[in-house]
């Protein structure tokens, strides 16, 4: 009978752990938050670049615009690459001028 128990509490904990891990990352996605920052002292253009597809916004001098990114992803400002995402980079702000 003990054993049975044990059994039981194992194969119920095993599936609360199954069902828990694959929620979290449909809701996650991957993406996490960085900050683009332009601390130069003209407008710049601004390309996210992933997977085939970009989206593209101008920043005034002194923009702070929190955006949802993945690892792998590019940003360009004014047609030149300044970097490419990794997962280290998440809540970073980013100087959109060097």
């Amino acid at each position: 009978m003990k054993k049975i128990q044990q059994l039981g509490i194992f194969l119920l904990f095993a599936f609360s752990t199954l069902q828990a891990a694959p929620a979290f990352h449909s809701i996650d996605g991957g993406y996490f938050d960085v900050y683009l920052k332009n601390n130069c002292s003209k407008t710049v253009e601004v390309t996210v670049r992933a997977d085939g597809s970009s989206s593209v916004s101008k920043y005034n001098a002194n923009d702070k615009t929190k955006v949802p990114v993945k690892a792998g992803y590019e940003v360009y400002v004014d047609g030149k690459l300044l970097l490419k995402f990794s997962d280290s980079d998440s809540g970073k702000e980013i100087s959109l001028c060097k």
